[in-house]
């Protein structure tokens, strides 16, 4: 029995898993953690790897860095990180009012890192970045082809 047909015996479809798209958390902290759930029966891939797509993510992901968790260990991970999602982009702003030009997602990184965050991928700081442009208090600003943000003169 391989390990996708092992998975599929436990885990329907729908299950609630953490699933790590690059590298597991205890590898390294090169990507997030996507709390979600699966949306395919795991299967092997071309390449001979046991595979599962996840809602949320465009490309299967080795059942290697899929954590299937409880009903509950889901909501929480989700409410954790709500809480901390909400308190980096605060804690962002902050850092943002104090320097308002020049935003860009490794600046923010970097930021996020020295006020305590940990380390933040540049992609989870990019969707910080927009998430904060969305609400009105950043404005994109592009040059060239190089987009940054700059505070906006509401906020």
């Amino acid at each position: 029995m391989s390990a996708a047909d092992e998975f599929n015996h436990f885990y329907p479809v729908g299950t609630p898993v953490l699933a790590y798209p690059g590298v597991r958390p205890e590898d390294g902290p090169d990507d997030d953690t996507l709390i979600t759930r699966t949306r395919t029966e795991a299967r092997v891939s071309g390449s001979g790897d046991d595979v599962i797509w996840v809602d949320g993510h465009g490309a299967y992901i080795s059942l290697t860095h899929v954590d299937p968790v409880s009903e509950e260990q889901w909501r929480q991970a989700r409410i954790d990180r709500d809480e901390t999602t909400a308190s980096r982009r605060a804690a962002l702003l902050d850092a943002i009012r104090t320097r308002p030009a020049g935003w860009k997602p490794e600046r923010a990184a970097f930021a996020l890192k020295r006020l305590g965050f940990g380390w933040v991928s540049e992609r989870t700081a990019r969707g910080d970045l927009e998430a904060l442009a969305a609400d009105g208090h950043l404005a994109p600003v592009t040059e060239v082809v190089i987009r940054h943000y700059d505070l906006t003169g509401g906020a």
